[in-house]
């Protein structure tokens, strides 16, 4: 299959949203999502796979990035380097010997420090403000390497995630069992802006999707607002997905092909406005 025609067969997979900023709770349909294998996927080795693609999408020009990997064949770890030791993505994944990474969550941005709940090799590195309640409500965590995304507040974090070597908590939860995590999205512009999104993902025959929509570039990425967003994760055909920090932060990297998305902070469609941030989520 051509790119040409796979790009036409990927934007019948969700009905597209009317032009301008989507209305609150516009119903985006997924239809189907075998299309994705089509995609042309290259080779991380141990099955880990990675693919950057440009798409009409809901009414728009979307560039996506993606990584996904078996989590049976690979370690997977929440790396959180605060303050003087916080870096680009890539930067950070070199630093900890990764095969590929993605940005965390949501930080500070002047101390560079974590204001959700994180949990590097066991120690709790950050807890989640009252600042971020409006959009964290879930979290990724890692025993052994199984990974999995839950649904939960605050008062959980500690019961839920015991034994857990990582865990990073953000928002909001996508999908929980393939499906919608909620039936209504806030009418907040968090939610219904389109903005550079990143999210984690896994399957339920246990593949961990890593993927990033870049925004914020008229001619070539417009981003996603949360519902859309929601859509690209069943299209992955996902089980559960969780919300990352998006934004300038938004950034994909692996050993082999470095930075596969285009990050928003220089202002410039390319790979190298990355910003620094203070966690990451690598695999080794």
């Amino acid at each position: 299959m051509t790119l040409s025609i796979l790009t036409a067969v990927l934007a019948l997979l969700c009905s597209p949203a009317a032009s301008g900023e989507p209305a609150p709770n516009d119903g985006i349909v997924v239809r189907d999502s075998i299309a994705v294998e089509a995609l042309p996927w290259e080779n991380l080795g141990r099955g880990a796979q990675a693919v950057s693609f440009r798409i009409n999408l809901f009414n728009s020009p979307q560039t996506i990035s993606v990584i996904r990997y078996p989590m049976r064949r690979f370690r997977t770890m929440v790396v959180n380097d605060p303050g003087a030791l916080s870096d680009s993505t890539e930067a950070l994944a070199v630093r900890h010997r990764a095969v590929a990474g993605i940005n965390g969550s949501y930080f500070d941005m002047k101390k560079l420090t974590p204001v959700t709940y994180v949990k590097e090799r066991r120690r709790v590195e950050g807890r989640t403000t009252p600042g971020e309640l409006f959009r964290t409500d879930g979290v990724m965590a890692v025993r052994g390497r199984k990974v999995s995304i839950f649904a939960c507040d605050t008062s959980s974090y500690d019961a839920l995630t015991k034994g857990c070597r990582d865990v990073i908590a953000a928002g909001p939860v996508l999908l929980r069992g393939g499906v919608p995590a909620r039936d209504e999205w806030p009418a907040q512009s968090f939610y219904y802006k389109r903005h550079p999104r990143t999210f984690v993902g896994v399957t339920a025959d246990g593949w961990v999707y890593l993927v990033v929509i870049d925004g914020r570039f008229p001619a070539d990425a417009i981003g996603t607002t949360i519902p859309e967003t929601v859509a690209v994760a069943q299209m992955f055909g996902l089980y559960d997905a969780l919300n990352l920090d998006g934004g300038g932060s938004s950034t994909l990297w692996t050993r082999d092909g470095g930075v596969l998305s285009n990050p928003y902070d220089n202002r410039r469609y390319d790979h190298y406005g990355q910003r620094m941030v203070p966690n990451v989520v690598l695999i080794r």
